[in-house]
């Protein structure tokens, strides 16, 4: 069975968040099968950033509607958005 990759924006709540305290809260609050696998801080405007974040989650039915309730309602998130979505092999092809 593969994995999804799913890339997600992230907004604070404020300009004053601790960015990587709100990664750090995200990724407490996944469920044991699933990860963020990177992150990258991107600047918008006026001293607000967002994170650009790569969740890695089991393919199972619902787990990206399971993951977006969870970044949602995590502390100090005021918006996200789901930026794309693919699928990860678990194996590499063969030669």
């Amino acid at each position: 069975m593969g994995s999804y990759v799913i890339r997600m924006k992230v907004l604070p709540e404020d300009t004053s968040t601790n960015l990587e305290e709100m990664v750090a809260a995200i990724g407490g609050l996944l469920p044991t099968t699933a990860a963020i696998r990177g992150h990258k801080v991107e600047p918008i405007a006026f001293g607000l950033s967002a994170i650009i974040m790569d969740v890695v989650a089991p393919e199972e039915e619902g787990m990206i509607d399971r993951i977006e309730d969870i970044v949602s309602k995590a502390p100090r998130v005021s918006q996200y958005e789901v930026i794309a979505v693919s699928r990860m092999s678990a194996k590499l092809p063969p030669k």
